[in-house]
Formats: C-alpha cells, sequence, structure tokens
C-alpha cells in the first residue's frame, strides 16, 4: 500500500511539474491570479493559442501577425482576462495559470 502511494505522489508531482510544457507551441506569455497587467505585442506571426494549467486542448485559437495586440490583464471581477487584437477573454472563477502559445 505504501509503495502504491508514493508511485501515486511521483505521477502527480511529474504531472503538476510538466504544466504548460506538454502542450503544442512555445509559451511567449503567462498570467496568474495575482500577475499584475502584461498587455504588449505578439512577438511573431502564428498561430496562438491560450490554454490554461488545467487543459492539454486551447481555450482560444487565433492567428496573429507580428505586433498585434496580446497579453493578459485582470477584468473588473478579478478574474484574468486574455487580449488579443481588439477581443478579450475572460477565463473562469479559479483559474490558477494561463499561457498565450505560439505556433509560427
Amino acid at each position: 500500500m505504501r509503495h502504491r502511494t508514493l508511485w501515486l505522489a511521483l505521477l502527480l508531482l511529474t504531472i503538476c511539474l510538466t504544466g504548460c510544457g506538454s502542450q503544442e507551441g512555445e509559451t511567449v506569455m503567462t498570467a496568474g491570479p495575482n500577475s499584475s497587467d502584461n498587455v504588449g505585442k505578439a512577438p511573431y506571426t502564428g498561430t496562438y493559442m491560450l490554454f490554461t494549467a488545467a487543459s492539454m486542448n486551447p481555450t482560444v485559437t487565433e492567428k496573429l501577425n507580428e505586433g498585434d495586440t496580446l497579453g493578459f490583464r485582470k477584468s473588473a471581477e478579478g478574474r484574468i482576462q486574455a487580449v488579443y487584437r481588439d477581443k478579450t477573454y475572460d477565463l473562469p472563477k479559479g483559474t490558477t495559470q494561463a499561457y498565450w502559445k505560439v505556433k509560427r
């Protein structure tokens, strides 16, 4: 029983540590619940994908050009809000981490 518990703990630790590294694309920007606003420009032309730590699948996928608006800020309700071009997407309450990734 103790061996099984140790194995399960190691498996969960591995999953937590791999986080955004197991999602496709190159991470260009991240945000957490205590992050300050960080709205800038897309560094490359490509397909940008918004991921959360809780999902292997992108929440938003958008083709952007280098220099298009991209980032994160807090919504009026205190949630993480993704910003891209002239659009926004409010992430669910309790989101612990969000990532913009790009495939060039």
